[in-house]
C-alpha cells in the first residue's frame, strides 16, 4: 500500500532577532511586556502567557518573535542594557570629567521607581547569569561597556589634572562596584524613596573622594557639577590634664 505524504508548507521565516538590529514595534511591545511583569513578579514566575496578555496580543504571537522563554529574556537583558549604555553615553558626551561623572551619577539614579524597576530586572538576570552561559556573555558585555565608559572618564580627568595618575582599570572596576553595591543597599532600605537623594549625594562623593584622594579641604561636587567648598573648621585642642 502506498502511503501519501502531505507536504508542510513551510511556516513564514521569524523576523530576525540579532541584538544589534532596531526591534520591530510588535517586538518592542513584548521586551516592555516582559520588562514590566518581571519588575512585578520575577523571572521565574513569569510565563509566555502572562507576557502576551500584558501585551495584549496571544500566545502564539509571541512564540512567532520568540522561540522559548529563555529567547525571549536573553533578547530582553540585550535590550535593557544597550538601553542603558546609550543613556549613559549620552550623559557623557560632553564637558569635563567631573561634569561627565556627574551625568553618569544621574543616569545611574534617576528616579526611584525607574531604579527600583531596572535593578529589580537586573538582579534577576545576574542570578540567570550564574546559571546560563548565554546570559553570562551578555552580562560581561553590560560590564565590559561600563567599563570601557567609565575608564575614558578616569584618563580624561588625569589628563586634565583633576584627578592624580593612577591605574584607569582598577579605578573603574572600584566605581562600578560602588555603583552596584549603593544601589542593592538603596534596595534594602525600608523607605526607598525617602532615602534616594541621600544615596545618590553619596554616591557621587564617594567617586570624587576615592578618584581625587580624601582630602578634606578639596571642593566637593554636587550633582549640578559644580564644586562647593566645604567649611573649614579649626581642630579643636585637647584640654590639658592638670598634673
Amino acid at each position: 500500500m502506498i502511503r501519501m505524504i502531505r507536504k508542510r508548507s513551510p511556516r513564514p521565516s521569524k523576523p530576525a532577532a540579532e541584538p544589534s538590529e532596531e526591534p520591530s514595534e510588535k517586538r518592542k511591545l513584548l521586551l516592555k511586556a516582559a520588562f514590566d511583569e518581571v519588575a512585578e513578579r520575577g523571572f521565574s514566575a513569569v510565563t509566555l502567557e502572562d507576557i502576551a496578555e500584558r501585551a495584549g496580543v496571544s500566545k502564539g504571537v509571541t512564540l512567532y518573535y520568540f522561540e522559548s522563554k529563555e529567547a525571549l529574556f536573553r533578547e530582553l537583558f540585550q535590550w535593557v542594557i544597550e538601553g542603558l549604555h546609550g543613556r549613559m553615553k549620552e550623559a557623557t558626551r560632553e564637558g569635563d570629567a567631573r561634569a561627565r561623572l556627574v551625568g553618569l551619577v544621574n543616569v545611574i539614579f534617576t528616579s526611584p521607581a525607574r531604579n527600583r524597576a531596572f535593578f529589580s530586572v537586573y538582579t534577576d538576570f545576574c542570578s540567570l547569569s550564574v546559571r546560563h552561559e548565554s546570559f553570562r556573555k551578555v552580562n560581561e558585555r553590560f560590564y565590559g561597556g561600563c567599563r570601557t565608559l567609565e575608564r575614558e572618564i578616569i584618563e580624561l580627568g588625569i589628563a586634565q589634572g583633576l584627578f592624580p595618575p593612577q591605574d584607569p582599570d582598577r579605578a573603574a572596576m572600584i566605581l562600578r562596584s560602588l555603583f552596584d553595591g549603593l544601589m542593592l543597599r538603596w534596595l534594602a532600605e525600608p523607605d526607598p524613596e525617602a532615602a534616594f537623594a541621600r544615596y545618590r549625594e553619596t554616591c557621587l562623593e564617594e567617586l570624587f573622594q576615592r578618584l581625587r584622594g580624601t582630602n578634606p579641604e578639596s571642593p566637593r561636587p554636587t550633582m549640578s557639577g559644580r564644586r562647593s567648598h566645604a567649611r573649614s573648621e579649626a581642630p579643636r585642642s585637647k584640654p590639658s590634664r592638670a598634673r
